[in-house]
């Protein structure tokens, strides 16, 4: 008997391609929920989420039109250990209400849910399998300084903030893991995620 739904994670370190992957996915009718869009979500003015933090870090965290500084959050992210776990344990939570509710409204098709921090976080339980995103460390390190406008000790730090590659590539005890490498050009990531989805279709 088929199952109802195949609740996919897909995950890979930062600046892998987890985006390009997902939009690959949902343009061949994947149902996607990424925890990027949702963690967004939780500190958009006046949700309770954004309230906690000011009353953690104080108005230096607001942009002049009162939204979150992400970029402010994130360098106190890295400034302190005592910092990022007070963050975590701010948003988390609401950020895995909001994955389940989402998942529980989808009860048929293929479900991909975008978890950077499925390693880190070991957050398995909700899956049926997962997708792991992977690349050589020096094209994360290039393409994150292109993107974020960042010098190389900076991007280093941001990838050794998160698990390893070599970490992430032991998913598979987890996890029934499909790795879809993008290391090269774009036509070649289509055509392996073309490839995935059917065989995520077999078996949904």
């Amino acid at each position: 008997m088929a199952k109802s739904n195949l609740k996919v994670a897909l995950t890979g370190g930062i600046a892998s391609g987890k985006s390009q992957v997902s939009a690959l996915l949902e343009g061949h009718g994947c149902f996607i929920i990424d925890l990027d869009v949702i963690a967004r979500e939780v500190v958009e003015p006046g949700t309770a989420g954004l309230n906690e933090l000011i009353e953690n870090f104080g108005n230096s965290i607001l942009s002049k039109d009162g939204t979150l500084n992400r970029k402010y959050l994130r360098d106190e992210l890295f400034k302190k250990g005592r910092n990022r776990a007070l963050i975590e344990k701010t948003l988390h939570p609401k950020i895995l209400q909001k994955m389940k509710a989402a998942m529980d409204a989808c009860t048929q098709g293929i479900v991909i849910v975008v978890v950077p921090l499925l390693v880190e976080k070991n957050l398995w339980q909700p899956f049926d399998r997962a997708i792991l995103v992977d690349c050589e460390v020096d094209n994360q390190i290039n393409r994150l300084m292109a993107r974020e406008k960042i010098d190389q000790s900076k991007a280093e730090a941001m990838l050794l903030a998160q698990a390893s590659r070599e970490q992430r590539l032991q998913l598979n005890d987890h996890l029934p893991t499909d790795i879809i490498e993008n290391n090269a050009k774009i036509v070649e990531l289509e055509t392996r995620v073309a490839n995935l989805y059917k065989k995520l279709s077999s078996l949904s």
